[in-house]
């Protein structure tokens, strides 16, 4: 399957309630390949970040190099902004469509709605992506416990897929 094919075929048959939930191991191994791919896609406009920010404010202000600087900084937003719209494709948009991320996939494991037992669909998926970070930003401890969570719930679900009526299930 690649990033571009629509959604699996719908109606497999299986009642979502027979669904078996995900374990949290298995989650956080997927969670910890989703963020490998995340943190080499961050690798080279982080650098032109920090390359560029230590160029023009280096200690001769008026050289050359400070103007190469502020343009290899202004690169390295461009292309972090594009990395984070990419990241909230592949990670968000991409898995409420098809149910999964490339850690998801790899490792035989779904999000599904809990109602339906299909893939959520794209808003969805994005909000799950989005909405702990925006919510973290302000609890600064959120996405740890929301991570956590599925170690004491009886279906195996985050704080995020409460909000959002999702589940994490084998696939």
């Amino acid at each position: 399957m690649t990033d571009f094919n629509p959604a699996p075929p719908p109606g497999s048959g299986i009642d979502p309630e027979a669904r078996v939930p995900a374990g949290w191991w298995r989650r956080a191994k997927a969670l910890i390949v989703d963020i490998i791919i995340f943190m080499l896609a961050a690798i080279v406009p982080t650098v032109m970040l920090v390359v560029g920010l230590a160029f023009a404010l280096g200690e001769e202000t008026g050289s050359d190099s400070s103007g190469i600087g502020w343009l290899l900084f202004a690169i390295g937003v461009v292309l972090w902004l594009v990395m984070m719209v990419w990241a909230g494709w592949k990670f968000g948009w991409r898995q409420g469509i098809t149910g999964t991320t490339p850690g998801k996939s790899r490792l035989g494991i779904r999000l599904v709605d809990v109602a339906t037992g299909e893939a959520p669909g794209g808003a969805r998926g994005l909000g799950r992506w989005l909405v702990p970070c925006l919510i973290n930003s302000v609890i600064n401890v959120f996405q740890l416990i929301d991570y956590l969570w599925p170690l004491w719930d009886d279906q195996n679900q985050r704080v995020t897929d409460k909000m959002f009526k999702t589940r994490v299930v084998e696939a």
